[in-house]
């Protein structure tokens, strides 16, 4: 085996540790997971060994076609699905943090990943805002029910306590 026989065989072993599946062996599987991890290595292949679609399809005996068009759906398929795209992450950080595999990347790469980045940082911080207005809705909600609560201790008299008590547990269990 050469180094570059010897790579793409370490690739697949950190896509199937990845996402559980075994690319070797199912090579013709048309689950979504499969042709994801199929993707992958394309990419990887593509952009880090510099190999043309010909040659990506000689190695896994596919047509150049194939290849092309997986390479195309691997971006919408990371855009717009999360757990794709943070197994994909994982595996280009498994692939990447080894030594032996660094690679020059283009600016323009550099650049693609940097605003992936910066993306996800808002969306995050989006969905961070999203809960805080949530919570102080709740906290609002929870001092509403206090309120009214104390007004009708007025009411209920001796039994105010008792409806506190359901209130708060009413509202700490949700």
């Amino acid at each position: 085996m050469n180094r570059n026989e010897n790579s793409i065989n370490h690739i697949i072993l950190i896509i199937n540790e990845e996402l559980g599946i075994n690319l070797k062996e199912y090579t013709k599987k048309r689950k979504r997971v499969y042709v994801f991890g199929r993707a992958i290595l394309y990419d990887i292949l593509r952009k880090h060994f510099n190999m043309t679609l010909s040659d990506i399809a000689k190695v896994f005996n596919k047509n150049h076609a194939t290849v092309l068009h997986s390479l195309k759906q691997l971006p919408f398929l990371l855009k717009f699905d999360q757990n794709l795209a943070f197994s994909y992450n994982n595996i280009m950080y498994d692939w990447l943090g080894n030594v032996d595999n660094s690679v020059d990347v283009s600016d323009k790469e550099l650049k693609t990943r940097i605003k992936y980045l910066i993306n996800q940082n808002k969306m995050l911080n989006l969905e961070v805002d999203e809960l805080n207005i949530k919570l102080s809705n709740y906290t609002g909600k929870y001092h509403k029910y206090l309120e009214l609560s104390q007004e009708w201790g007025f009411r209920v008299g001796d039994r105010f306590d008792e409806f506190k008590k359901k209130v708060n547990t009413l509202l700490n269990g949700m």
